[in-house]
């Protein structure tokens, strides 16, 4: 089986600072993979790069075996990949529901006019109900978004990411912030998706999270991939361990 998503020698460069170098992996389509690493890897700069945030300096990024090169937010969301952000931000004064239906985009939106003639239309409405019935935010619809707990706005983040309709999905530090019940809901939430045929590349403080919800993990330390495998191999690596708590002289 072809990987869905291909990392390939992957660098980024800021006027001489090197977020990332030469980061090489690959996910398979149905997969859980961790990505994770000290505050400054570079994991969410990765994930600016997959999405067309940021163009790549040097590598290559495949999806479904085509270069993302080169290619806008817009263009690379159209192919099959959503994103949710680490800062969660609905938009101010507009319902749940509605925000969901701000991000079917495209889909329903081709211009500008006609936006305004099919916002509120009734297959728009229907498909935004169904995207908060599959996070569980069904009974928070008519509310206004900036009102809700993080642990809900976490969710609405993510029913705006699966508007694109999306194979393949980024959760940046889904858990941020979150309790313990509702770190618990977000694990189901996700496995759930999953379950569904969703595909999860997912950026995580949280360690617990990561390694009861990953099948397997990607660890970055000033932008170089330093180790890759299953959650109890990652556990008791050397690298992995110094990489978080540092070396012993440096304490």
């Amino acid at each position: 089986m072809k990987p869905l998503l291909e990392i390939d020698s992957v660098s980024k460069y800021f006027e001489g600072l090197k977020a990332l170098e030469k980061v090489s992996f690959v996910m398979k389509k149905g997969e859980i993979l961790g990505l994770i690493g000290p505050n400054g890897a570079g994991k969410t700069t990765l994930f600016n790069l997959i999405t067309g945030s940021f163009p790549l300096t040097e590598g290559t990024i495949r999806y479904k075996g085509k270069s993302l090169s080169g290619l806008g937010p817009s263009k690379v969301a159209a192919m099959g990949i959503g994103r949710t952000f680490q800062l969660v931000r609905p938009f101010k004064g507009l319902t749940v529901v509605e925000n969901v239906m701000v991000a079917l985009g495209a889909s329903h939106y081709p211009s500008f006019l006609a936006s305004a003639a099919r916002f509120r239309s009734e297959t728009t409405v229907s498909e935004a109900e169904d995207l908060l019935s599959r996070v569980g935010l069904s009974k928070y619809a008519a509310q206004k978004a900036e009102n809700l707990p993080l642990g809900l706005k976490k969710r609405l983040e993510i029913a705006r990411a699966l508007a694109l309709h999306p194979e393949l999905i980024l959760l940046d530090e889904p858990a941020g912030g979150l309790r313990t019940e509702e770190m618990e809901q977000l694990i189901d939430l996700v496995r759930r998706l999953n379950g569904e045929g969703m595909t999860v590349l997912v950026i995580e403080h949280n360690m617990p999270v990561v390694m009861e919800l990953c099948e397997r993990i990607v660890v970055l330390d000033h932008g170089i991939k330093i180790a890759e495998g299953p959650p109890e191999e990652i556990r008791e690596n050397p690298q992995v361990i110094e990489a978080y708590l540092g070396r012993e002289e440096d304490a």
